[in-house]
């Protein structure tokens, strides 16, 4: 008995010796020029088991005073989030001081951190480092007055076999044209425009089907549904102001944003002949959660020096050292970031926050293979499926200018770069600003070159023919532009009452049924259709549909002689160049209304119902009384009133028939 005493002790002792830490903060410990708006993130290894937070965290400005506010808890369970019921002063000192808090590993934590808010607060002219990047832009608009007129039009300079689908895109404003949203196809046949007096930029599709873009009027990024109706908004918090360059919606319904912070500096004790009352502007990283909480805020100040900035005069006035334009979840879950005027790519960590690695610039970690040429002033960084990155090098700094579309081949561990693909365009094309590179699922790459003289969209082939090319007129400009492949494959599984056989967990015989692709919107209208054979073995159909956007639908699937049924509440997301699967056998909850009947428990399997065999969408005596007929007359062979699916229409269809409509079944819809 003592020596099991004396193992149980040994075990507590070791569960209580757990090496959980607290792993990030914000702001981080020592922090400079924090926003008096911000709030304070604390973030464990592991899930926070104390929910009474309040009297466990002390937080006093030495200006301000004791904060009181309210606490909640991510989604993770791993993060707390105060969120202070007033300001903090400018110009002072905050402690922040933790006590005894409990997480899984039973260890109890401690700990404090000081940091210190911004001396003054300026006003945020996001617009104005968007004028930075490209001169052309007009951002002294200030009008919601609409003109009317119609949106510029693209022409097709080259058509050679290209990808069939939609541009998204903006133009800019020239003295013919106000500034547009802009959707066409790939002949630039419009599909959808909507003049924006004061400008748009960054529109496209995000991976759950919304369209996004940055609104000047608003300040923010507005989303819209397939039928163009603004549904909803996202903006920073913690007091920044949104920031235009890019906005990344995530798989877990979170989402990046950036922000810039220009603060006063005294730049002569940081380099010779600077100005003591310098704007710098830093930047800002945010993830917030659907509820607009800020779950993680990354800054340029913590992490990167100002002399980092390779080609920006120190001694200016106003100093916008790093000019963030993308902001890219990484396959890894942290986060990559395109830093203009550091010609610099950075990846840093979503858990605490630290630099992973940095390419390019002066700070640049990597050996890069095959490539002479340094990329410079870049845009648009993404990871691609093959696990590469591609990027738009607008090139400011090449002899003589041009720019680039670019893949890397990273090897993060050896610190290797190794540039596998580019294009650059005969004859070169220069766009020293804004720009975007996007590598389709069938290869090919679709490249907008920004700020050149004509605003200029390519399809390039892996071995670098143009398969398309799109031209506004001189003058016009686009920031990015964003590429959606109208082509999306099903593969629906799905059982049929009446051809169910549960002794052997298949179907009967393998029949035709038809797919539609509904709006989830009312009036629900049929966006899309496709037909396909139903596997009697698999229980299952490929489905591919060519016309419809990526989006959130409603799935209807028909069989000659079964109940239409519809998909789940809610709909069905599609992201276009890839594969929707649904399973409709899993689950009752898997139909709206939970239509659906179960016909095997071994394992479970639902069924759609069988009997209404003229398509009226009840199963009532008329479906019966047709099933009779034909079976009082011994017809046979592949007909409506078949509905066991052993090409006899018998007593055994009638009854399955009469039973349904005994129950009064019927189409459920929304």
């Amino acid at each position: 008995m003592k020596s099991i005493l004396t193992i149980l002790v040994i075990l507590f002792s070791n569960f209580n010796l757990t090496n959980a830490k607290i792993i990030y903060t914000d702001p981080t410990d020592n922090a400079g020029s924090v926003n008096t708006e911000n709030n304070i993130i604390i973030s464990f290894d592991e899930k926070i088991l104390t929910r009474d937070i309040t009297s466990k965290l002390i937080v006093s400005g030495s200006v301000s005073g004791i904060h009181k506010g309210g606490i909640i808890f991510t989604r993770d369970k791993q993060s707390l989030i105060f969120k202070p019921d007033q300001p903090f002063a400018l110009n002072e000192k905050v402690n922040v001081e933790l006590k005894n808090v409990k997480t899984t590993g039973m260890k109890n934590h401690n700990m404090s951190f000081s940091f210190y808010t911004q001396k003054a607060k300026l006003e945020v002219d996001a617009l104005r480092y968007y004028d930075d990047e490209d001169p052309s832009f007009n951002r002294n608009v200030n009008s919601n007055n609409y003109s009317m007129l119609p949106a510029p039009a693209l022409t097709v300079e080259i058509s050679n076999n290209p990808t069939s689908g939609l541009l998204y895109t903006n133009s800019s404003q020239n003295i013919l044209y106000p500034p547009h949203l802009i959707i066409a196809d790939e002949n630039g046949n419009p599909v959808f425009t909507r003049e924006e007096p004061n400008g748009v930029v960054d529109f496209k599709r995000q991976p759950n089907g919304l369209m996004t873009y940055y609104s000047r009027t608003r300040r923010m990024f507005l989303s819209m549904d397939n039928d163009f109706n603004v549904n909803d908004s996202f903006y920073c918090g913690n007091g920044y102001i949104t920031n235009i360059h890019d906005m990344q919606l995530l798989d877990n319904g979170n989402y990046l944003l950036t922000s810039y912070d220009p603060q006063p500096v005294d730049m002569s004790v940081i380099v010779p002949g600077g100005n003591p009352n310098a704007i710098v502007t830093g930047f800002i990283i945010q993830e917030l959660d659907p509820d607009r909480n800020v779950v993680f805020q990354w800054r340029s100040w913590d992490h990167f020096q100002i002399t980092d900035a390779n080609h920006i005069d120190l001694t200016d006035s106003l100093i916008d050292y790093v000019h963030g334009n993308a902001v890219e979840p990484d396959d890894d879950g942290n986060i990559m970031m395109s830093c203009r005027h550091m010609s610099e790519i950075t990846k840093i960590s979503r858990a605490t926050g630290d630099i992973i690695w940095r390419f390019g610039g002066i700070n640049n970690e990597f050996t890069i293979f095959n490539d002479s040429v340094e990329f410079t002033y870049q845009h648009d960084i993404r990871r691609i499926a093959n696990g590469n990155i591609t990027m738009y090098d607008n090139g400011n700094f090449h002899t003589p200018n041009f720019s680039r579309a670019v893949e890397y081949q990273l090897d993060e561990t050896n610190k290797t770069a190794t540039l596998v693909w580019q294009y650059i365009n005969d004859p070169v094309i220069y766009g020293n600003a804004t720009g975007s590179v996007q590598r389709l699922s069938n290869g090919n790459t679709v490249i907008c070159w920004g700020a050149s003289p004509v605003g200029t969209f390519s399809e390039i082939t892996p071995a670098g023919d143009i398969a398309l090319q799109l031209t506004f007129e001189q003058g016009i400009r686009s920031y990015r532009g964003f590429f959606e492949i109208l082509d999306v494959d099903l593969e629906l599984k799905l059982a049929i009452e009446g051809f169910y056989d549960n002794s052997a967990g298949t179907m009967r015989r393998s029949d035709t049924v038809t797919a539609y692709v509904r709006n989830i919107n009312s009036p629900f209208e049929i966006i899309d259709t496709s037909i396909a054979v139903l596997d009697s073995a698999t229980l299952t159909a490929g489905f591919n549909f060519r016309n419809t956007p990526g989006g959130t639908y409603f799935i209807t699937v028909k069989h000659r002689n079964s109940l239409e049924t519809w998909s789940k509440a809610g709909g069905v997301i599609f992201t276009n160049g890839s594969t929707v699967s649904y399973d409709m056998t899993e689950n009752s909850s898997k139909a709206f209304g939970s239509n659906l009947i179960q016909v095997d428990s071994s394992p479970d399997v639902f069924a759609v119902y069988s009997g209404d065999v003229n398509n009226d969408s009840y199963i009532e005596m008329g479906d019966v009384l047709y099933i009779y007929n034909d079976a009082i007359n011994f017809i046979t062979g592949y007909e409506l009133s078949d509905i066991t699916g052993d090409n006899i229409s018998d007593v055994s269809d009638v009854l399955l028939a009469f039973n349904n409509s005994g129950m009064f079944v019927v189409a459920v819809t929304p």
